[in-house]
């Protein structure tokens, strides 16, 4: 929480028990165990018997958008759904996925693809806006010269294309078993524009070749400018064995 929040984060650290216990008091649950999670807390919990999910943020804004993307989602299967919603304590009830483990290779991460991609609603931030976030990341992590990804990824958000609501954090670990439901999404950090960019994680999964796996992403989205997209971000998957060959 620090790295991602900073020392101004301490406080509310210091009040988070004290704010769960009030959550899990007006909404019924019964905290059983913390799950992973970058900017939240999230707690496996019990309501009536059933498998929840708590999340709380110390950035009330993140929960706020979470749950205006994952209402605007509701229709489809894919994705987690909003159980109970408290913006002002930046806190989120989800429904609990069984068994909750990350969903396995398939045909089922396409239709995932085809369940985000809905047009695009007022209120969420452009691709652009992402693409500067997730390459300030890059920079922190593995310094280096990255202007020239950055300003290509920045034409290729700001391309004339259909737009849509984009995930924005598509990676594996963001797609859970849900058992005889099929793979769903979760922690979304929405944004809006170009399709083909939620589809990079799931092109440079470990193990395949990049190119065949674009084409069967192709299904989808739009094979020729995802291939362009996983060519400006390939910085992000140093060891991959296609970005390692190149």
């Amino acid at each position: 929480m620090e790295r991602r929040f900073g020392q101004g984060v301490r406080p509310w650290l210091v009040g988070l028990s004290s704010l769960v216990a009030g959550l899990c008091a007006d909404w019924g649950l019964e905290a059983e165990r913390p799950l992973s999670g970058g900017t939240s807390h999230a707690l496996l919990c019990r309501r009536g018997g059933e498998p929840v999910v708590l999340k709380v943020t110390p950035e009330p804004a993140l929960a706020v958008a979470e749950c205006a993307a994952l209402r605007a989602w509701e229709p489809s299967p894919r994705v987690v759904r909003v159980l109970r919603a408290d913006p002002g304590r930046g806190a989120l009830l989800l429904e609990g996925l069984v068994p909750g483990t990350p969903a396995s290779d398939g045909p089922g991460l396409l239709e995932v693809l085809r369940g985000l991609h809905v047009p695009a609603p007022e209120g969420f931030p452009p691709l652009a806006e992402r693409v500067d976030f997730v390459f300030g990341i890059l920079a922190r992590r593995h310094p280096g010269d990255h202007s020239r990804a950055h300003e290509e990824a920045s034409r290729l958000a700001r391309d004339r294309v259909p737009r849509v609501l984009l995930h924005g954090d598509l990676h594996p670990g963001n797609v859970l078993d849900a058992g005889p439901r099929g793979p769903v999404a979760i922690d979304p950090r929405a944004c809006v524009g170009d399709a083909a960019s939620d589809a990079v994680d799931f092109a440079y999964l470990p193990g395949d070749d990049l190119e065949r796996r674009v084409e069967w992403l192709s299904a989808v989205v739009d094979g020729d400018r995802l291939a362009a997209w996983c060519r400006v971000y390939a910085a992000f998957y140093p060891d991959h064995p296609a970005v390692r060959r190149a």
